[in-house]
């Protein structure tokens, strides 16, 4: 199960470099709104609403403990969200060592994960380049995988796309659905792997609802 969780997180890295591809269109250049001209009267003006505090940027990946993993979601949440066959019944935190990132992974047995969520480490820019995105697209060819579907989706972090991917990697044949989010010098994802996940993936509905939750709480 260690070299299985170790081609996931392999898996998981590639996906998320390879989603960003879909969020160019999301990153085209903003247009100019023409303002209206003309005279009249001077209306009277409405004192602006209060402002919410902007949520402090991620400077990088916290340290990852089963304490922070239950702050971020318990194993009731995530059963309630994903309904699994088989209910997790505990939380396996992985700080990542000298990798970085980490994983909160929701255990059912020791061969079933229904949700495993995800951080890495971002030291690049913000938005990515295109060339990256394409030296990503370029790697996840050579390594025989497909993305059936990619979905930008606005309002979580800088960035975020639930990803639904196939293929084949060092041997594991499977179905991938992720969503995940960039922000600031973080990246994090809810994530399904059918090979870890007892044969079930979960829905973009589940899956943005994790992510969502997760980056409500850091």
């Amino acid at each position: 199960m260690k070299n299985l969780l170790t081609c996931y997180r392999t898996i998981a890295t590639l996906l998320i470099a390879l989603a960003l591809l879909a969020t160019l269109a999301a990153c085209a250049s903003p247009s100019t709104a023409n303002g209206g001209g003309g005279s009249g009267s001077p209306s009277a003006t409405t004192p602006p609403a209060p402002t919410a505090t902007p949520k402090p940027k991620p400077t990088g990946v916290p340290t990852i403990t089963t304490a922070l993993c239950q702050q971020l979601m318990t194993v009731d949440e995530a059963n309630t969200l994903m309904q699994p066959k088989v209910p997790a019944t505990k939380i396996l935190a992985d700080d990542g060592g000298d990798a970085g990132g980490g994983s909160c992974n929701y255990q059912a047995t020791p061969t079933d994960y229904p949700l495993i969520i995800y951080f890495l480490p971002w030291n690049g820019p913000n938005p990515i380049p295109q060339s990256d995105i394409a030296a990503a697209l370029s790697q996840a060819t050579s390594n025989n995988m497909t993305v059936n579907q990619a979905t930008p989706v606005s309002g979580i972090g800088d960035q975020a796309e639930y990803l639904d991917a196939s293929g084949t990697y060092q041997g594991h044949s499977g179905v991938i659905h992720i969503f995940y989010v960039l922000d600031g010098k973080m990246i994090f994802d809810c994530f399904t792997f059918n090979v870890l996940s007892g044969g079930a993936v979960g829905s973009q509905s589940q899956l943005q609802a994790c992510a969502t939750q997760v980056y409500n709480r850091l």
